[in-house]
């Protein structure tokens, strides 16, 4: 003859079982948040730099073009021999920017620094033989300077 057991397995009551819960804790949630955030923070903040950067950059070219223009404007001034004695600009000269002559002789020694003059006509001539212009450009905390030396025509 066997023996069985006839009895049930022990189980407990429906409301005493463990229960799995569904979602997170806020300790989880606030870890989630925090490790987010570092995240944000260590991507973004060269980004801020690059931004920076490309400010500065523009600026550098904006003020490169400029001091481009105003010596362009210059030399094309000075194909005429005339304009080219009487060292002078027919287009003004935009208020960011400088314009520096320095007349040199046939080998390339600094002979005297006149100025450029803002009308032409009444100016006394000066046939130097090679003048070099130098444009300065200074935009916010960018500065641009060209050089280029011009033969009288």
């Amino acid at each position: 003859m066997r023996r069985t057991d006839a009895r049930l397995p022990h189980t407990q009551p429906p409301h005493t079982q463990p229960t799995h819960s569904q979602g997170f804790t806020i300790i989880e949630v606030l870890v989630a948040v925090l490790l987010t955030s570092i995240i944000a923070f260590v991507v973004l903040t060269p980004l801020t730099g690059f931004f920076g950067l490309t400010r500065r950059s523009t600026e550098q070219v904006t003020a490169t073009q400029q001091a481009q223009q105003v010596l362009e404007s210059v030399r094309g001034d000075w194909l005429s021999v005339a304009n080219y004695d009487q060292r002078c600009a027919t287009q003004p000269v935009p208020a960011s920017a400088q314009v520096t002559l320095t007349n040199l002789d046939v080998n390339g020694n600094p002979t005297g620094t006149p100025a450029l003059n803002a009308s032409c006509g009444s100016n006394a001539p000066d046939p130097a033989p090679v003048r070099r212009v130098n444009v300065q450009v200074t935009l916010g905390t960018v500065t641009s300077s060209l050089s280029v030396d011009v033969a009288r025509p």
